[in-house]
């Protein structure tokens, strides 16, 4: 049996950022191997060890290494998404076939990177680790701040995705899928965990549906759950 193409990093436990990188990876026919780290700093193991700090300075996941490119490293989730459609999808069906298409793309790529991310993960984080970390209750208005910016977020994705149901499309950027729905999709079958409703949101819900039930983005969760598991 050959070698695999990548070794994609990920860490234990759920997380939205891997799952981008996997999916697309599947979708591109690539082979690769999956490394689920512990958070930490354990030496080999963790995400903030010596041995993942060589690879990625700012020890979080993704990471991804391309044995057929004299392993070469790339990390975040965005700029990997870019480097594997670049480099391996010429046709340009999930960055664009156009100049106007990848800026599309792109700046729905973009706009989860700075919107949708941080700030659900600050939700997330008010929800989850605030009271542990800083050994007090966070005020309401934290809380009113990082929701009602999160509300925003989702209401402008579900006009977009309305938009495009006009146009005939079921996808965020193009009239298919592309890094763009990718980037988004792992976010928003997370929101729960924010304690996040996405009632408002049915287009929203049943983009994410599709893309969830896909068989190449069910491969690529088994093969993360299989890896945390390892």
């Amino acid at each position: 049996m050959s070698s695999p193409q990548f070794t994609l990093y990920s860490h234990r436990g759920p997380g939205p950022n891997p799952p981008k990188c996997a999916v697309l990876l599947e979708n591109l026919g690539l082979t690769y191997r999956v490394i689920a780290l512990d958070f930490g700093d354990d030496k080999e193991k963790g995400v903030k060890g010596s041995e993942f700090l060589k690879l990625n300075p700012n020890g979080r996941v993704p990471a991804l290494i391309d044995h057929g490119n004299d392993d070469f490293v790339v990390w975040e989730s965005g700029a990997i998404l870019y480097y594997l459609a670049e480099k391996y999808d010429p046709s340009g069906i999930f960055l664009g076939k156009s100049v106007e298409e990848r800026a599309i793309v792109l700046q729905w790529l973009t706009h989860q990177l700075s919107g949708i991310g941080p700030v659900q993960g600050n939700l997330n984080y008010y929800h989850h680790y605030w009271e542990k970390t800083y050994g007090e209750k966070p005020q309401k208005s934290v809380l009113t701040r990082f929701e009602g910016e999160n509300k925003r977020l989702y209401t402008l994705l579900e006009k977009q995705l309305e938009d495009q149901a006009k146009r005939g499309s079921s996808f965020v950027a193009l009239d298919r899928p592309t890094i763009a729905d990718y980037a988004f999709w792992p976010w928003v079958r997370i929101a729960h965990f924010g304690k996040f409703d996405l009632t408002p949101y049915p287009t929203v819900q049943r983009w994410c549906e599709t893309i969830e039930q896909d068989a190449k983005t069910q491969a690529a969760l088994k093969k993360l759950e299989e890896a945390n598991k390892a």
